[in-house]
């Protein structure tokens, strides 16, 4: 069994307690959130583990609220884990934009291999 972040109700939720308020003075409201990854939350984006905590915070969720839990072949949740680790190389502000694209695109290759050469194992408990 794997967990996921459920996005929509996390946008959701974002979008609705924003409301008519602008995405820059919601971001500093927020603290340490900027305007353009508010809005990258609010299309359904996964934002970064710091990002996800500050928006809990004001929102005033726990985090475990918006995690649950999935029957999903591993296949997926193996493509998620790709997608989860490129979004968190181009987050970083250590990495240059091309350097980040290159190590996210050899993560998803490095998984589609792996999926390939171990077809859908059964799970033992």
């Amino acid at each position: 069994m794997g967990s996921s972040l459920n996005m929509s109700r996390l946008a959701t939720l974002v979008r609705t307690k924003r409301g008519s308020k602008g995405l820059r003075e919601t971001a500093r409201e927020i603290g340490k959130v900027s305007p353009s990854t508010l809005s990258r939350v609010e299309n359904g984006k996964m934002p970064d583990m710091e990002t996800f905590l500050l928006l809990c915070d004001w929102l005033q969720v726990p985090p475990a609220e918006l995690i649950e839990n999935s029957e999903e072949p591993q296949a997926s949740r193996d493509m998620d884990a790709s997608e989860a680790i490129a979004i968190q190389l181009r987050a970083d502000k250590n990495l240059d934009p091309a350097t980040a694209n290159a190590l996210a695109a050899l993560v998803k290759a490095a998984y589609r291999d792996l999926a390939q050469s171990h077809p859908q194992e059964e799970e033992s408990e």
